[in-house]
């Protein structure tokens, strides 16, 4: 495993990684800036020299202020963290959360390539992940617990940010009751990346052609030929 691990150039968690929303209702205690568990996470991409996009963890900011947090570490360090925007209320999220307010991207390593991560329900929201392409994205990762009744909207989402804004999106799904599959997908809308026949498997690798961006793009850039209509009120 060290050895696959050393070979990464991203490693990426899905959301509320340490136990999902049956953690949540259990009580399990958020966690903070100076938690173990998030520093697990640091120093492996410090040992290990990837971009580790750590899923998601309840954070608890000051004065008791939670959000359903993704942090991106780097050579030990934070170089990004995304509060969730969209709360999903069917699973609670507005029980145990407040809504993030931004969104941010970051570079990957010494990769001359820019990303942007979103959680889950966000992927739902076009405007979100728009924004994100407009400050020059071509990789988004959604950690995710979606579950597996709604495996076909999950990936018709995946895949429609991905050709909308001709970007690389990586879904990475939780396992288990609260999960269900993850995929990626290119910016002309192919799967490039699946684990539906191996649903099971604790680590699954795959590349990314980013050539794919320029090809996609040589018939028409959907950014640059985007219109913003503002509508008018009587």
């Amino acid at each position: 495993m060290s050895a696959t691990l050393h070979s990464l150039d991203v490693l990426l968690f899905p959301e509320l990684v340490d136990g999902g929303y049956a953690a949540l209702a259990q009580g399990t205690a958020p966690h903070r800036s100076s938690d173990p568990y998030l520093a697990g996470f640091q120093s492996a991409s410090n040992s290990y020299s990837f971009t580790c996009v750590a899923g998601s963890v309840a954070f608890e900011h000051s004065k008791g202020r939670r959000t359903n947090t993704s942090f991106v570490f780097r050579d030990g360090k934070t170089v990004a963290r995304y509060d969730k925007v969209h709360l999903f209320e069917p699973t609670g999220d507005h029980l145990y959360f407040v809504r993030g307010k931004n969104a941010s991207s970051f570079h990957l390593g010494n990769h001359k390539v820019r990303a942007g991560v979103i959680i889950c329900y966000d992927i739902r929201f076009p405007e979100l992940v728009r924004g994100l392409a407009l400050q020059g994205i071509q990789v988004l990762f959604v950690p995710a617990r979606w579950p597996l009744k709604r495996d076909d909207a999950w990936r018709t989402l995946l895949k429609a940010r991905a050709i909308e804004n001709q970007i690389f999106v990586v879904g990475c799904n939780a396992r288990g009751k609260e999960g269900g599959y993850s995929y990626a997908f290119d910016p002309l809308g192919k799967l490039v990346f699946s684990n539906r026949r191996r649903p099971h498997s604790s680590l699954s690798t795959f590349v990314l052609d980013l050539n794919v961006i320029s090809i996609a793009k040589q018939a028409h850039d959907n950014l640059r030929e985007a219109v913003l209509l503002r509508g008018r009120t009587r």
